[in-house]
C-alpha cells in the first residue's frame, strides 16, 4: 500500500512509542456515573460518590482472576493543555507567530483579529503586567455536543472541549492543528448543568497559568521565559451557553442579556414563551414605531425606556449571591428560588473561580 522506505509504525503499540515522548499524553480521570463529582485530588482514593453514594466501578464478573484491573462507570479524558501551549514554543513554524498580535500594525477601523476588538483592549488596559509580554497566551473555549455515532443510532451524547490559542495570525488561529481538544465528556445523555464538575482540571491548570505561570523555552528568541495564559471567551450556541455561564436559556427569562427584564410572556394555548414585541423598547423615545397601535401587540405603545445592563461588577455581586448546589442527575430537578420567575440562574458558572 505505502511506497517502499516508508517510516509508518507497523502496529499501534509501535505508534504509541513515537508519540509518547512528545509529553502529550492523556489523563484519564474517573467520575460519578451521575455526573456529581471526579475521583480527583482529595476525592481521588473514594470508592463511592460522596454525594449519591453510587458506586465508582462496575463489579466484577465470575471468573475473573485476581488483581484483574477494577472498571470505572465513566471516565473523563483530559489532555493537559500547558504541554501543549508550551510545544508552540519549541516548534521554529509557530514560536516567531505567537507574538503577532503585539509585534504586527494593525489597520484603524478595521477588525481583522480579535485583537482589534474592544474586549481585547479592555483587558490589556485592566491587567497592564499580562499584556506587556507579547508572549503571553489568549484563550478561546468552545463546547458542544455531538452523536460519534450514526444519526440512525440510539442517542448519545458527547461532549468535546476545544481550546484555540488567539496569538497567533488570523489565518493560523482558527486553523485544526491549533484547535486543542483539551476534554472529552462521554455520557448517554448531556451533562446540562453538571459541565462544571468536569471543567474542574482544566480551570485548575488555567488558574496556574495565570497566577504563576509555566517556564517556557521560546526557539526562536533562544531563551526561556515565564508564559501566563488568560481565557478571554467561549464560543457556543445558544443552549450550550446556558450550560457554561450558568444562566438557563430556556423559558420567558431565557436571554442573558435582558435578564428579568425582559417582556416576554407565554402563548395562551401553546403555553411557548413568546418574545413578540420586545424590541421597541430599544428604539429612541421619539421613534414614531412606539406609538403604533396596530402593527404590534394590538392596542399598545411603549413608553419604557431601554433598561440598564448590569456591570461586570454588579452581576459578580448577584452571582456571589447564589447558594451553592450540588451537581448530578439526581439533583437536576433542584432549582434556585425564584428561577423562571424573578431570575434563570441554575448555578455559579466554574468561570468565575477565575481571579480575573
Amino acid at each position: 500500500m505505502l511506497p517502499k522506505g516508508h517510516k509508518l509504525p507497523d502496529s499501534f503499540y509501535s505508534s504509541k512509542k513515537v508519540v509518547a515522548p512528545l509529553g502529550l499524553g492523556v489523563e484519564k480521570i474517573d467520575a460519578c456515573e451521575n455526573d456529581c463529582m471526579l475521583y480527583w485530588k482529595n476525592e481521588k482514593e473514594l470508592q463511592q460518590c460522596k454525594i449519591c453514594h453510587h458506586p465508582r466501578f462496575k463489579p466484577k464478573k465470575r471468573g475473573k482472576k485476581k488483581g484483574h484491573k477494577d472498571i470505572s462507570f465513566k471516565q473523563l479524558n483530559y489532555l493537559p493543555l500547558i504541554p501543549r501551549l508550551q510545544r508552540l514554543y519549541m516548534s521554529k513554524t509557530t514560536a516567531e507567530h505567537m507574538a503577532w498580535h503585539k509585534e504586527s500594525p494593525s489597520e484603524e477601523g478595521k477588525l481583522c483579529h480579535p485583537r482589534d476588538g474592544e474586549a481585547w483592549k479592555h483587558f490589556d488596559r485592566t491587567y497592564p503586567t499580562f499584556a506587556v509580554e507579547g508572549r503571553n497566551v489568549r484563550l478561546g473555549l468552545s463546547a458542544d455536543g455531538f452523536n460519534p455515532h450514526n444519526q440512525t443510532s440510539r442517542p448519545y451524547s458527547c461532549w468535546p472541549v476545544i481550546v484555540t490559542p488567539y496569538n497567533l495570525p488570523p489565518w493560523m488561529c482558527m486553523d485544526h492543528p491549533y484547535m486543542f481538544l483539551t476534554l472529552l465528556v462521554p455520557d448517554p445523555r448531556s451533562p446540562g448543568r453538571s459541565l462544571d464538575v468536569y471543567l474542574q482540571p482544566l480551570i485548575d491548570k488555567l488558574k496556574t497559568l495565570w497566577n504563576d505561570g509555566v517556564e517556557t523555552y521560546d526557539v526562536s528568541k533562544k531563551q526561556n521565559f515565564q508564559m501566563r495564559a488568560s481565557l478571554m471567551w467561549t464560543v457556543s450556541d445558544f443552549p450550550a451557553y446556558g450550560m457554561l455561564s450558568g444562566w438557563s436559556t430556556h423559558g420567558k427569562l431565557s436571554c442573558p442579556y435582558c435578564m428579568s427584564g425582559i417582556k416576554s410572556f407565554r402563548l395562551k394555548h401553546g403555553r411557548k414563551p413568546c418574545f413578540f414585541d420586545c424590541h421597541r423598547q430599544f428604539f429612541p423615545l421619539n421613534h414614531p414605531y412606539r406609538y403604533q397601535k396596530d402593527n404590534f401587540t394590538k392596542g399598545r405603545i411603549e413608553i419604557d425606556p431601554p433598561f440598564i445592563r448590569l456591570t461586570g461588577e454588579e452581576l459578580e455581586a448577584v452571582v456571589a449571591s447564589l447558594p451553592t448546589i450540588e451537581f448530578g442527575k439526581t439533583k437536576d430537578k433542584e432549582r434556585i428560588e425564584g428561577f423562571g420567575e424573578t431570575h434563570n440562574w441554575l448555578k455559579r458558572s466554574i468561570f468565575w473561580d477565575l481571579p480575573y
